[in-house]
């Protein structure tokens, strides 16, 4: 009986790290998360809305370009093609997120704990919240000031 005890414990004890890995899927690293970026300014990106993770294996983009024009995009994440492409004419909102706020945010995210990211969004109001996960793999939302991209709250899950 001792026997079966001793090696139920490993089970265990890896199920619950399989769970704490498995918390992060659907989320991108910082470095991940640059280089889709970096697709969506050559796309023609220039404010942004809304950027997540969708399904674990894409990342959706809601925004503008400088044109006018509101884009809905949906790149894959492996590669970063293009899966879904969504158009039509619009006006850039004064509340919207530049390319390099977008960056400042997730810079912001990042030095207050955030290791993983899995959304950003921004309202009409210029609330700003980006969700993720810390180094341990804990769920974090942080919100942000849309004046100076400053972390004005942070939620640990």
């Amino acid at each position: 009986m001792r026997t079966l005890r001793l090696c139920m414990l490993p089970v265990a004890l890896t199920g619950g790290l399989s769970s704490a890995a498995l918390a992060a899927e659907g989320s991108l690293s910082h470095s991940e998360l640059q280089a889709l970026l970096n697709q969506a300014d050559q796309y023609g990106f220039s404010h942004y809305e809304e950027i997540s993770v969708e399904d674990n294996t894409h990342l959706e983009i809601d925004g503008w370009r400088d044109d006018g024009w509101q884009l809905d995009l949906e790149l894959l994440i492996e590669d970063g093609s293009v899966t879904h492409e969504w158009q039509r004419k619009s006006q850039i909102p004064d509340w919207s997120l530049t390319g390099d706020e977008v960056r400042q945010a997730l810079t912001n995210a990042r030095e207050a704990g955030m290791q993983r990211f899995e959304q950003l969004d921004v309202d009409e109001r210029g609330h700003i919240e980006i969700e993720g996960y810390t180094t341990q793999n804990r769920e974090v939302e942080l919100r942000l000031n849309r004046d100076g991209l400053s972390v004005t709250g942070v939620e640990n899950d």
